[in-house]
């Protein structure tokens, strides 16, 4: 079968649903992943060779985009940025969706610009970012037309100090690839169906049920 994608393996051999979907064992080279979060005890995680569970996602929301990387990476389009439903204006902006990636590292101005609507956010000088601890800012990226919110437990990554006041924020700043591509983490991807398809070199994201 053909892939349409370089392999990330340091090695140049194939990665596991490259070698599923080759030797006939799955229908189709798509990896879905559903992360659990801690918090909510459940311990639900999962990834998904061949194909997407569709007991963990709302059908209804699934959006589907071409991958824009060319180096064995999975990048998309990202229409918008908001908070609180406000639009931040940032266009033109592309996203790494990477499971083993933990944070979201956006170019410095775009991260900025979205903890500049953050009530009580500031930055500490040095790419980071603190917010309230009980901030209830709703963070979203949109995909193909779908917005996707952040969980603001997510977007709380730990606590900056002993007052119980101020948190470390999920969103830094860091030069990924220019200042338009974002490096997109589990921060976000607890927040969706993430599912990648290597021979047809799409991406899809859905809200969880």
């Amino acid at each position: 079968m053909g892939l349409a994608q370089s392999t990330l393996s340091e090695q140049g051999v194939p990665t596991p649903v490259e070698a599923l979907a080759s030797a006939g064992l799955i229908d189709e080279a798509i990896t879905s992943y559903k992360i659990s979060r801690l918090a909510d005890d459940k311990n639900d995680g999962e990834i998904t060779f061949g194909g997407l569970d569709d007991t963990k996602f709302d059908p209804s929301t699934l959006v589907t985009f071409d991958n824009a990387a060319t180096n064995g990476f999975w990048e998309g389009a990202m229409d918008s940025v908001s908070v609180d439903g406000q639009d931040l204006g940032l266009q033109g902006r592309t996203a790494i969706l990477d499971t083993g990636t933990t944070l979201i590292v956006a170019p410095d101005a775009d991260a900025q610009a979205v903890h500049a609507a953050i009530p009580g956010a500031q930055s500490d000088g040095q790419g980071g970012f603190t917010i309230p601890c009980n901030t209830n800012a709703s963070v979203a990226l949109t995909f193909a037309g779908q917005a996707f919110a952040i969980d603001t437990r997510d977007l709380i990554f730990a606590q900056a100090d002993n007052t119980g006041e101020n948190c470390v924020s999920g969103i830094s700043s860091g030069e990924i690839d220019g200042d338009t591509t974002w490096l997109v983490g589990d921060v976000f991807l607890k927040n969706a169906y993430f599912s990648t398809d290597v021979t047809k070199n799409t991406i899809s994201l859905a809200k969880l049920v």
